[in-house]
């Protein structure tokens, strides 16, 4: 079921690349209320967080319609549940491959800017009056390794990162471009010591203050 789901796959990464214009006013500020700094740190977290938020408005969208008599689409409402979820855990894997690629810049928190907005997107866009999932990271962690099939091979992390490395790759490759060539990641020394400090700086202060000395960027 996951493994032949690259139609779903296909239309989350066409609307993380396109509709990011139209979730901008979700990621208009930080996780702290505050404008976005305007350093490679501030643009790169900024660019993640339309790129999530466009993601979970394009899981909210998925609404199907039930259409009687020879209708293939007998469970709408179950098949829009499923959809959804297969998105969302789509979009937890597309978000593990951002960081990856996100080398120098640490997008944690415009990733997480954007999953708290994801209730008010469900109401602006889940508008058929059937149940939507609220989508979150948590989803993903849970369900990556649960078994769709018989097989090792059948889990559900094997068989999206199948999608994203293989059927999907070039869509994956154009989507993510946003956060692969931010200046923060490819961009000039300075740029990229902007991320890399606030980076250093989020690992020091989650290690805590006897890590200090440990922690340097010079």
């Amino acid at each position: 079921m996951i493994g032949s789901s690259g139609w779903i796959l296909g239309g989350l990464l066409k609307s993380m690349e396109e509709k990011q214009d139209d979730v901008a006013t979700y990621c208009n500020l930080d996780t702290s209320s505050t404008t976005w700094g305007s350093d490679a740190h501030g643009k790169a977290n900024e660019t993640a967080c339309k790129l999530v938020a466009a993601g979970l408005q394009h899981i909210s969208s998925i609404q199907d319609t039930y259409i009687p008599k020879n209708s293939t689409n007998n469970n709408p409402y179950d098949n829009q549940e499923y959809k959804q979820l297969v998105a969302c855990l789509a979009l937890g894997a597309v978000v593990e491959e951002m960081k990856k690629r996100s080398i120098i810049c640490d997008i944690s928190e415009g990733i997480n800017k954007a999953f708290k907005s994801v209730e008010a997107i469900k109401e602006d866009k889940c508008r058929n009056g059937k149940p939507c999932i609220v989508c979150s990271l948590e989803d993903y962690d849970i369900l990556k390794e649960c078994q769709t099939g018989s097989g090792q091979k059948n889990k559900v992390k094997d068989k999206l990162d199948s999608l994203l490395t293989g059927e999907k790759k070039n869509e994956v490759n154009s989507t993510l471009q946003a956060i692969t060539k931010t200046d923060g990641n490819t961009g000039s020394l300075c740029s990229r010591l902007q991320c890399l400090a606030s980076k250093v700086q989020a690992l020091t202060t989650s290690q805590g203050p006897s890590s200090n000395s440990a922690v340097s960027i010079i």
